[in-house]
């Protein structure tokens, strides 16, 4: 039976069903207010939404470029969009933290940075007028540090693309949003897989065997994955999405490869501040 006798609470339109026919706006149950419902809804969009999110993950990992390339021309509604993808793969990252490569403890801002000089008399000074000790500021501020490390993850994403769309400045055809498109699916590709499901995967085979995963990566190994991680995924990406030749890919990718040491000083700078203000 219709819902007659109702008004659409968005716009006033009587309604005739369960949805407005003049705004599309769902008339409201009790049922729809339930938590389990929310719930529900919440799963739903993110993992059924017609089987984007399966399409999606799928591509990924077996084509990529390919969500980027469908993203330039226009086909944006089969998977998810780029953001989508990424603050997901940022939420699972939050959760399962493997590896926490994008953090940097206090001693690494303060003396190990290309701008250490200028931060470290900051926390000299803030120390001595507020009577702190180092101890106890080091805790609160890595603390802090290592929940902001994955939410200004999108600080990365933004600089790739800024960079992505320097190495094709020529092509007008090109806007900045679709690089950082490309952007945005090569971090949820590479938080997804390299940094959750591959180190979860060793975790669950060192203990298996009785080995730690630190027997598995250091800071070096680290580096040398991303390292050729970002280079091959970028080339295959840049190759698809923005239809560039063999050539161009490669160099491209070799780039973005160099680029990325620039990009994380950059990222790990602006995180210190962000956590400084936070803990002062």
């Amino acid at each position: 039976m219709g819902s007659l006798g109702h008004s659409c609470m968005r716009c006033g339109t009587e309604l005739q069903g369960s949805f407005c026919s003049n705004c599309g706006e769902k008339r409201i149950e009790n049922e729809d207010k339930k938590l389990n419902h929310f719930f529900e809804e919440a799963i739903s969009s993110v993992f059924v939404a017609d089987g984007k999110f399966f399409k999606t993950i799928k591509l990924l990992l077996t084509n990529p470029g390919e969500l980027t390339k469908s993203f330039v021309i226009g086909i944006r509604k089969k998977y998810l969009s780029p953001l989508q993808l990424f603050f997901f793969a940022n939420l699972i990252y939050f959760i399962f933290p493997f590896i926490s490569t994008f953090n940097t403890s206090l001693d690494v801002q303060l003396n190990n940075l290309p701008y250490s000089n200028s931060i470290r008399p900051v926390v000299e000074s803030y120390l001595q007028e507020s009577q702190r000790s180092m101890k106890s500021f080091t805790l609160e501020f890595e603390g802090v540090s290592s929940s902001n490390g994955k939410l200004l993850l999108i600080v990365l994403v933004l600089l790739q693309g800024l960079f992505l769309k320097l190495l094709f400045w020529k092509r007008k055809n090109l806007f900045l949003v679709d690089f950082l498109a490309g952007s945005a699916y090569f971090y949820g590709f590479y938080i997804l897989f390299v940094l959750v499901l591959l180190p979860g995967v060793i975790m669950l085979f060192g203990d298996i065997i009785g080995v730690s995963i630190n027997s598995f990566f250091n800071e070096l190994t680290l580096s040398i994955i991303f390292l050729l991680v970002i280079i091959t995924y970028m080339y295959f990406l840049i190759k698809k999405a923005y239809d560039t030749s063999t050539i161009g890919s490669i160099w491209r990718s070799i780039l973005l490869g160099a680029y990325i040491i620039p990009s994380f000083v950059i990222y790990r700078y602006i995180l210190f501040w962000v956590t400084y203000w936070m803990v002062t």
